[in-house]
């Protein structure tokens, strides 16, 4: 993981919390373990974020001059990480009943209906999307489906913009309406020759 100052540490860390919820909701809803693993995944790199917020904010005060005053603001700084831990704790009880392998009780896809799904997919080499920016295939005005995130390797892309770069092998995390599940999937399976 690249060294990040203490801002965008806070910034990595909210967008894959939200990622994190999205997911593992997802997880349940689809009773799908590959989500429930991309979800344990987050978890992995917001300790791995929560560790390195707590290193900067204690160069933070380290290098404070107004230690009375800034003190107070770097453990409010602390206590995201924890409440971040806290949500990631939650959902990985969550993703748990997915795991388990037990199945979903009914009860669950009732209060879960399936309307909009989240559902991961992975590119294919020689595919549409493969070598293209998202606003080369517009994936979501043709297909209903938002990308609302990228994982290449073990780095994730939240959010991505116009811009970013899709590639053979990236897991992305992708929700839209289930009827055109169809669509999308022609956007990352290879294209026949």
């Amino acid at each position: 993981m690249a060294k990040r100052n203490v801002k965008e540490i806070l910034v990595k860390m909210r967008s894959l919390s939200q990622l994190m919820v999205d997911i593992g909701f997802a997880a349940i809803m689809e009773d799908d373990v590959d989500l429930a693993h991309e979800a344990a995944k987050i978890k992995r790199e917001l300790k791995d974020l929560s560790y390195n917020l707590r290193i900067e904010s204690l160069m933070v005060s380290r290098l404070s001059r107004n230690t009375e005053r800034e003190i107070p603001q770097i453990a409010n700084l602390l206590q995201i990480g924890v409440a971040t831990k806290e949500i990631s704790d939650g959902i990985d009880d969550l993703i748990e009943i997915v795991i388990r392998d037990v199945g979903v009780h009914p009860v669950i896809n009732l209060a879960y209906r399936r309307e909009i799904r989240t559902m991961k997919l992975v590119v294919e080499k020689n595919s549409i999307l493969d070598g293209k920016k998202l606003r080369q295939v517009e994936i979501d005005d043709v297909t209903g489906f938002n990308i609302i995130a990228v994982r290449r390797g073990d780095e994730w892309i939240t959010e991505p913009e116009g811009s970013t770069k899709i590639v053979a092998d990236d897991v992305l995390i992708i929700k839209g309406k289930d009827v055109s599940i169809r669509k999308v999937q022609e956007y990352v399976k290879e294209k026949k020759k």
